[in-house]
């Protein structure tokens, strides 16, 4: 490695370091919020019309799942501009940061599903809280980056999905209040610690 390569490779090295001390502010109160105002259309629309849309719970975990991934990609669209924004030099470390934590997490909350979709639909029941206890541990596994107050609504996930657990568990079967209310209650929490943080964060 000659003195330039290594140089290079320090200033990245450097650049990985400052990343990894500093605030994400890639993600947009705005994007989240949406999240959970999608979750509120969706419970209203199963709670008005369960015959359409909460017939049974492989389709309201289906629907909960499309939930989670419209606004997954909402936010992620809305993160990659922002960030570039926001870090400037550092975007690319800071982006590849969060990745690291978020990828992971829904790869665990992806292969669950497609094994309960495609081969046990009768305990499709088990989704929408254990997809709430993952969103709870990648809150707080982004804590070094995200606003403090994050510790919240990352021990509200994991609470409500235990809850949602045990009650789908003993009733064997999904609600769209007992799904919906977590998400709503979660995204709309983490937009608003977003939003406060105002300048210091966005």
């Amino acid at each position: 490695m000659n003195d330039v390569e290594r140089a290079l490779s320090e200033i990245s090295d450097i650049r990985s370091r400052m990343a990894a001390s500093t605030r994400f502010r890639g993600y947009a109160p705005e994007a989240v919020a949406i999240s959970g105002l999608l979750s509120f259309v969706v419970m209203l629309a199963m709670m008005i019309w369960p015959e359409r849309f909460a017939a049974s719970d492989i389709q309201q975990a289906l629907l909960w799942g499309a939930v989670m991934l419209a606004g997954s990609l909402t936010i992620f669209g809305e993160v990659i501009g922002r960030t570039r924004r926001q870090h400037g030099g550092m975007a690319e470390a800071m982006l590849r940061g969060a990745m690291r934590t978020v990828l992971p997490i829904s790869l665990v909350c992806l292969v669950p599903a497609l094994v309960v979709i495609l081969h046990a639909p009768q305990v499709a029941w088990l989704l929408p809280g254990l997809w709430q206890m993952l969103i709870g541990v990648a809150a707080f596994a982004s804590y070094s980056s995200m606003p403090r107050g994050i510790v919240w609504p990352a021990s509200w996930y994991l609470l409500t999905g235990a809850a949602v657990t045990l009650v789908s568990a003993s009733d064997n079967a999904l609600s769209p209040l007992l799904c919906g209310i977590p998400f709503i209650v979660g995204h709309i929490w983490i937009a608003w610690l977003l939003h406060r943080q105002g300048p210091q964060y966005s």
